[in-house]
């Protein structure tokens, strides 16, 4: 089985991070824009995730 690269891992788990840090500061602020902003990181980080998950599935269906 083929890993996930390592940085986009990293960068996914960083996005995961953030959506955390933005729910906690909303609940001491009361303020629902930090977990916008945390979400809409997450959002962002998921992207190459998902890439290297169709690209790895590309890879293994070209396979004969």
């Amino acid at each position: 089985m083929t890993h996930l690269p390592i940085k986009v891992v990293q960068t996914y788990a960083f996005g995961l991070a953030c959506t955390c840090l933005g729910a906690w500061l909303t609940e001491i602020s009361g303020s629902l824009l930090p977990l916008a902003l945390g979400g809409a990181a997450l959002v962002m980080a998921t992207v190459p995730l998902v890439r290297a998950i169709r690209r790895m599935r590309s890879r293994h269906r070209d396979r004969p």
